[in-house]
């Protein structure tokens, strides 16, 4: 494990104990298409902000050699945006319910999201063939229709 994975896991465990003090200012109830949409904007937060991180630990020369195209897309980015889409249709939905917010429920939302971002971060969905595989700097692919 690197410095900069036991940084990102020492940061969820403050989002986490953050989240249970901000749980207050939460209304009383929270819709589930905002919940959803909530975590998946958290999931899509946290994997900008460690791709911001990476690009800028990055070399000028470096970026520009490494870059490949290849029909796939991050796994974390392909979960994040299909939940914004789900969140927004339940959200204007009749299906919408509310549920109860409590310092629970929020804290463990934001660190089970973020511990699932942490877990999938290195995972992309190849589409020739279809498939799920780790690359651990994928920061290098370009997404392309062609082979």
């Amino acid at each position: 494990m690197t410095p900069t994975e036991k940084v990102e896991l020492a940061l969820i465990a403050v989002a986490g104990v953050a989240s249970w003090f901000a749980a207050g200012w939460l209304p009383a109830d929270i819709s589930v298409g905002a919940l959803l949409l909530g975590a998946s904007v958290l999931l899509l937060g946290q994997g900008m902000v460690r791709d911001l991180w990476l690009l800028s630990r990055r070399k000028k020369g470096e970026q520009q050699d490494a870059r490949r195209e290849a029909l796939c897309m991050c796994v974390e980015s392909t979960v994040g945006a299909t939940g914004v889409v789900a969140g927004l249709v339940i959200l204007g939905s009749a299906i919408d319910s509310a549920l109860s917010t409590s310092s629970l429920l929020v804290s463990t939302l934001a660190v089970g999201v973020l511990v699932v971002g942490f877990a999938i971060k290195d995972l992309v969905l190849d589409f020739r063939p279809f498939r799920v595989r780790r690359e651990k700097d994928h920061l290098n692919i370009v997404f392309s229709w062609k082979r």
